[in-house]
């Protein structure tokens, strides 16, 4: 895999059709478009339905899903079968659906989609020896370019042309997620009005900055177990008017990669191969190791889920926050 970012959602759109499918990455806007864009040519195929299981929560009705997805539906056509959170799969689920793969036909679909994706896995690397495979790994700081582009992309797909510079703001105030970039430019269509043409002026009044480098130096404390140094971190991002659910997205961001690269590590995959698997910069892949164990970020990132939850509550933010920095770093 080539050092920096490519598109993969290009190279899915060039791809011959096959019977099944394994979507995964942190990317996950690009993910769901990769799963848009499977599903229409499935449609296209014959596929007569669409059904979804959740690996963590349906895991025992594989084996009933995937005999449906063999059997011909009453008016025709065959049924297409998604499994979402295909990480999660227990080890029998996973023997269950890798036994199915060579049974799948083209008129029907077998899609599966996760996040962090063990392609050693047989399941998994079965796919991606069959040309199966796309990663969408997120796009980087470094990276800013490649989110400049889509930030154009999408702006287009909305009616709108957008100045360069425009896009340099965007980027520069909302980070390089792309579900992000993609809410901004939700607000600037509706601000702008139809077919305008988006200037900086406008993304300076709509778009609030994200202090990146803050929610960077808030990880690395709660790394530490720095409970003062992330308590200040913190409330100096709200002091400086950083919206608290921005901060809970780009925090549990980062603690997702990092939560990936740490359980490749553990499971003994050394550095250099984690930043080839994840399309990471090896530079990265070192800061991440330095994040603590993948119980510990895992914790983390349920202690930020259930910080979401409760901002859609009554609760004031910073208690909310301080609550969770507490639980993680105390």
């Amino acid at each position: 895999m080539q050092r920096g970012w490519s598109d993969p959602l290009a190279d899915l759109e060039r791809a011959p059709a096959k019977p099944y499918w394994l979507l995964y990455g942190e990317e996950t806007f690009l993910v769901e478009r990769a799963l848009a864009l499977v599903r229409g040519r499935m449609e296209a195929s014959g596929a007569g339905r669409s059904r979804t299981l959740w690996a963590d929560e349906d895991g025992q009705r594989i084996g009933d899903a995937l005999a449906d997805l063999r059997s011909p539906l009453l008016f025709g056509g065959r049924e297409m079968l998604v499994v979402r959170h295909v990480e999660a799969l227990s080890d029998d689920g996973q023997e269950q659906l890798l036994a199915a793969l060579p049974t799948v036909e083209r008129d029907g679909g077998l899609v599966l989609v996760g996040r962090s994706v063990d392609v050693r896995r047989r399941l998994f690397a079965a796919c991606v020896r069959a040309g199966a495979a796309f990663a969408f790994p997120a796009i980087e700081d470094r990276d800013r370019r490649v989110a400049r582009d889509w930030a154009v992309r999408l702006a287009r797909e909305r009616g709108h042309e957008m100045d360069a510079r425009a896009a340099h703001d965007l980027v520069e105030r909302s980070g390089t997620d792309l579900g992000q970039l993609s809410g901004e430019l939700e607000k600037l269509s509706l601000h702008v009005g139809p077919k305008r043409r988006i200037e900086p002026g406008h993304v300076r009044a709509i778009v609030g900055p994200v202090r990146v480098h803050e929610v960077q130096e808030l990880t690395e404390c709660l790394a530490r177990r720095d409970l003062t140094g992330a308590t200040r971190t913190l409330r100096g991002l709200f002091a400086a008017g950083e919206p608290p659910i921005r901060v809970v997205a780009f925090l549990a961001a980062n603690l997702r990669r990092a939560l990936q690269v740490t359980e490749l590590a553990e499971g003994g995959m050394r550095p250099d191969e984690i930043a080839r698997t994840v399309n990471m910069g090896r530079w990265l892949v070192d800061r991440y190791l330095e994040r603590g164990r993948s119980s510990d970020l895992a914790r983390a990132l349920g202690a930020m889920r259930r910080v979401d939850l409760a901002l859609k509550s009554s609760r004031p933010a910073e208690a909310v926050f301080e609550e969770a920095l507490l639980e993680i770093a105390g």
